[in-house]
């Protein structure tokens, strides 16, 4: 798509279940913005489609009422033909989903920073009458100072709602609560259950109800209790145990009533342990997210070892200055030890950068969609370490998702020139497309359609040409379109009959219609009006009046008549 709406289409920035999201400008005021698609074609019911519309846009304008800074600005809802979309504002930078799957360190001050930007956030829709319903990593967005923005307002109830309905996977139900997945009806104290459950993985590196399937996560929600976060990680201070406890609770009513109060009882914690709280691997099982690299191989271990040299040193020093200097405020929050010298004012930053190496920069190309860039690292990887495995995966899928974006292109630019009625054109870029994917079915549904639409204009051609040839007495011409040999004989004694008997010919047609009986064969009907001078008597003489019938064949991809009815 080059357009949606007046907004020009830069780039794809990913896909859903629901539909499409672009990156696009805004040529009213030279804005970037993000647009996301929503599909409806999911459902057959027409009435229920109409009322899930209105609802999407009736919700979509109360959530652009939202103005917070951690709330994605909506700027535009409208509908073009049969598709509905959203006009926000872009954010570039990724998911805190992201970030959790690429291993790096949340400290516990952050954890806190991150999590009240976000209730705050919350509690201000809530009191707009706005219940999310979808809170989770992936509908939260870092900005390049780690300020966290939440997305997908007015959104989550129609897709979710729409996409059970029609019997498609719903995603990870991982941060819903009990009442949620039970179907029941919900209010903002379901926002602070799933919340609940992004602070406690923020801090133990799991989430609080796992499993092998959706099935048992569901089940874990519902009839288990969480396991105390103290119990997976010591260090963390030991109030967050019965913050968590509240958060998740399984009954509503004994759940925090307000982000408000979730916050207010975040603020009181004023222990933390000296050390940053390191994600660990997050098994996804049956669920979507993309898996992180492992460890770095061997090549890296001399870096590796130079990394903790220098971050023991750095926590040293720190070390002293935390428990050392007795005259620092207690009350004060303090940086955590690596993240002061190597973060330095990036007190908001969410996430502990340390010594990136090789593989996670080819993790971070992946992950934002740098497909090109990943392929190179990788392959600068496997220079070195022919067997690494995680380098051969990445560089793998990073090979395939540039051959998506190529396939992309060329049915992008193909579905484009067979709207403008460039048939020819069209099939060389969906041939292109199928040469990469055999099994592309846009590609193949619109080499089809314009081949079709190519016969369909061969074949008028064909028609028109045997009428004109009949008043023109061109045997040749009449004769060009005609395939078997029989059928060829028979009509050169028919028409050298007419040449030779009449003048003044007059062939109309019209009620033309094709049916293809495949995409080789063809019958076309229509009316036929012949007319002529009898060269003996000078009179006009009708010579043929009615319904004819031709069947066709595409012989080299050339078409022929094989039978005249």
């Amino acid at each position: 798509m080059e357009k949606i709406g007046k907004y020009k289409i830069i780039e794809l920035l990913g896909k859903g279940a629901m539909g499409i999201v672009y990156k696009a400008l805004d040529p009213d005021i030279d804005r970037e913005v993000a647009i996301k698609t929503i599909r409806f074609d999911l459902i057959s019911d027409d009435e229920e489609k109409d009322e899930l519309m209105l609802r999407f846009i009736r919700e979509a304008r109360a959530a652009g009422k939202l103005v917070h800074p951690n709330i994605i600005t909506i700027h535009d809802v409208g509908k073009e033909k049969d598709m509905t979309y959203i006009v926000m504002q872009c954010i570039e930078g990724p998911s805190l989903q992201n970030w959790i799957a690429s291993k790096k360190k949340f400290s516990a001050p952050h954890i806190i920073k991150l999590i009240l930007q976000l209730c705050d956030a919350l509690n201000f829709a809530h009191q707009n009458g706005i219940v999310h319903r979808d809170i989770k990593p992936a509908n939260i967005l870092l900005d390049d100072n780690g300020k966290p923005h939440i997305c997908d307002f007015g959104v989550a109830h129609v897709e979710m709602s729409t996409i059970t309905q029609t019997g498609a996977t719903i995603g990870t139900p991982s941060y819903m609560s009990p009442e949620q997945v039970m179907g029941k009806k919900i209010d903002k104290r379901s926002d602070v259950f799933s919340l609940g459950a992004i602070l406690y993985e923020l801090l133990t590196g799991r989430r609080p109800f796992e499993g092998e399937s959706i099935t048992t996560v569901i089940y874990k929600i519902v009839n288990e209790e969480a396991v105390p976060c103290t119990q997976i990680r010591k260090e963390i201070p030991q109030e967050f145990e019965q913050i968590l406890k509240k958060a998740l609770s399984k009954d509503p009513d004994g759940r925090y009533s307000s982000c408000e109060e979730f916050a207010a009882d975040l603020k009181k914690i004023t222990h933390f342990s000296d050390e940053t709280l390191a994600m660990t691997g997050i098994s996804e099982s049956a669920l979507t997210m993309q898996a992180p690299l492992k460890k770095r191989k061997k090549i890296f271990l001399p870096l590796a070892l130079a990394g903790a040299v220098i971050v023991i040193g750095i926590g040293g020093y720190f070390l002293y200055q935390k428990f050392g200097n007795k005259s620092s405020s207690s009350e004060e929050i303090k940086p955590t030890l690596v993240e002061s010298a190597l973060l330095e004012s990036r007190s908001m930053n969410p996430v502990l950068e340390v010594l990136e190496t090789e593989s996670d920069k080819l993790v971070n190309s992946f992950n934002k969609g740098n497909y090109a860039e990943a392929v190179r690292i990788a392959q600068s990887i496997l220079a070195q370490d022919k067997q690494n495995e995680d380098a051969l995966d990445y560089l793998a899928k990073a090979r395939s998702k540039l051959s998506e974006s190529q396939i992309a292109k060329y049915i992008t630019a193909g579905k484009r020139d067979y709207d403008n009625g460039n048939y020819e054109q069209s099939k060389v870029n969906m041939e292109q497309a199928l040469k990469i994917n055999s099994k592309s079915v846009e590609a193949k549904r619109y080499y089809n359609l314009a081949d079709k639409a190519l016969s369909e204009e061969s074949i008028r051609q064909i028609v028109e040409r045997q009428s004109s040839a009949q008043e023109k007495k061109d045997l040749l011409a009449f004769l060009s379109d005609i395939g078997p040999d029989a059928l060829l004989a028979k009509k050169r004694t028919d028409a050298i009959q007419l040449f030779n008997n009449y003048d003044n010919i007059k062939s109309r047609m019209s009620d033309l219609a094709i049916s293809f009986i495949d995409s080789n064969h063809a019958d076309v009907s229509f009316s036929h009006l012949l007319v002529a001078v009898d060269k003996k008597t000078g009179n006009n003489k009708v010579i043929f009046e009615g319904k004819k019938t031709l069947t066709l064949e595409k012989l080299d991809n050339t078409w022929k008549i094989l039978v005249y009815r």
